[in-house]
């Protein structure tokens, strides 16, 4: 994940995932990518939302950053709950991907909430001074 050069729509889309995501984690359930889109839109209905320009195809990117703010952390990894078909969408990330789902599952995520977004905000400002 070093060098992911995170955008604008990176950020926002990390931030609008996130409780798509939670959700998915609460029930121990599973979802696709085209799924995730349309919760992502019941949840996003102002047409520049950056969801209404990326097909379900351009969301592993945006899952990306949330790892690159899991990952250093040592936090569980909530992507693993995004399926493609049936296997976890990055299967080579995980030797069991139902140890993973379970690690997620067991884990505080509300207590992490507000460190997600003050990474978010410094995102933010980075890509802002480099605009």
């Amino acid at each position: 994940m070093a060098g992911l050069h995170i955008t604008r729509d990176d950020e926002t889309m990390a931030r609008a995932i996130y409780p798509v995501l939670m959700d998915v984690i609460r029930r121990r359930a599973s979802i696709d990518l085209a799924n995730l889109a349309l919760a992502v839109r019941e949840r996003c209905p102002e047409p520049e939302h950056p969801i209404y320009r990326l097909r379900p195809d351009d969301l592993p990117r945006p899952l990306q950053v949330l790892r690159a703010f899991t990952s250093p952390r040592g936090y569980p990894d909530m992507t693993c709950v995004v399926v493609q078909g049936t296997a976890p969408l990055t299967a080579e990330d995980y030797a069991d991907p139902m140890r993973a789902a379970a690690r997620a599952a067991g884990f505080d995520w509300p207590s992490v909430e507000e460190q997600l977004a003050l990474q978010c905000d410094k995102w933010r400002r980075d890509f802002e001074r480099r605009e």
